[in-house]
């Protein structure tokens, strides 16, 4: 990461050149993909149509079906959640198993730390930058660009597979069982916590917005408020994806605040819960967890700060203890339907 601090995001995508990508093919397509700015566009002018896809006698043959990808906000959890929910529905929808699906990123990012993920989850993941010959892809598909993605639509009542999506995603890292029973004697309550962290090469001094001020206070008023369940605390991103899902998967009450590690909303449990935070300055219009928590049949609350007293430089904010713990109450009551004792 330190070689390329502050390098420019538009260093990071390949320009290509016509003939980057031959296809067997008669006659080229003319019409173009109806989003004017997608670099599907880019790819469909860079391709020929050739007889002769090898080239040569030692060009390398990939033949399982291979993804074609560029990536977008290749470090944030939500934007590539996107990719992989796009790949995963390309991968049903050509009726393939993980174990025989590829990926080809058509992009210069530098390593991230959700690259694993990729390959937990697929069989292999290939850098067109870092093919040394021509390489010939017998299934290559153009994958759908994230932005494009159904989880970023947050206009619709219905996305298809989440169940699926859910299963998928936790077998591919060795979680097997992935379902929980409520337990109202034993709830799980998971704070997730927004810290400062260099992700990517753009913000080398690590600052993130929308912090907590006051963690520690926060759990411990849940804490006496439901005494004798299970309250925990972390910061995702020092976890691997495994671990991760995990706790998340097991968690009933999910709080934190809007950001994209609230994307794990995906693997919570059928019956549970999320409660999202809102500093002053973020417009709850940003609505990309609470639609899946709709998507996904959850339970959701959310608050917001309106006192510019309780914001703090480098971008803390104070959650006042009792709006925090009326929402656990409440979400309490919802998942247990008032069979729980709450102090």
């Amino acid at each position: 990461m330190t070689l390329v601090l502050n390098q420019d995001e538009n260093s990071e995508y390949l320009k290509l050149n016509q003939s980057y990508f031959k296809l067997r093919c008669a006659k080229m397509l003319a019409e173009p993909f109806n989003r004017p700015n997608s670099h599907l566009n880019d790819w469909m002018r860079s391709y020929v149509c050739s007889d002769d896809l090898v080239g040569h006698s030692s060009s390398n043959v990939i033949t399982e079906m291979t993804i074609a990808i560029q990536r977008y906000e290749y470090v944030n959890l939500y934007h590539t959640m996107t990719d992989y929910y796009n790949a995963f529905l390309v991968m049903l929808l050509f009726q393939k198993r993980p174990e025989n699906v590829n990926i080809l990123f058509i992009d210069g990012h530098p390593n991230g730390g959700l690259d694993d993920t990729w390959r937990r989850l697929f069989k292999q993941t290939y850098r067109a930058g870092a093919l040394k010959r021509k390489t010939l892809f017998s299934n290559l598909i153009w994958g759908i660009p994230g932005y494009n993605s159904p989880l970023n639509n947050h206009e619709l009542t219905f996305v298809p597979y989440l169940k699926d999506f859910r299963t998928f995603f936790l077998r591919q890292h060795n979680l097997k069982n992935i379902s929980k029973t409520l337990d109202c004697d034993n709830l799980s309550v998971l704070f997730i916590w927004r810290r400062d962290y260099v992700a990517h090469p753009r913000n080398p001094s690590g600052l993130v917005s929308r912090k907590i001020k006051n963690e520690q206070e926060l759990v411990d008023h849940v804490s006496k408020l439901l005494p004798g369940h299970d309250i925990k605390s972390l910061q995702l991103d020092k976890l691997t994806m495994q671990e991760q899902l995990k706790i998340v998967s097991k968690t009933d009450i999910l709080i934190g605040m809007h950001g994209a590690g609230l994307s794990h909303t995906l693997f919570l449990p059928n019956h549970s819960g999320l409660i999202e935070l809102y500093p002053i300055y973020w417009p709850e219009t940003n609505r990309h967890f609470r639609m899946m928590a709709t998507w996904r049949g959850l339970h959701y609350l959310t608050w917001k700060n309106h006192d510019i007293a309780n914001e703090f430089p480098l971008k803390f904010t104070y959650v006042p203890p009792q709006s925090v713990g009326n929402m656990v109450n409440e979400m309490a009551v919802k998942l247990c339907q008032n069979k729980l004792r709450i102090r």
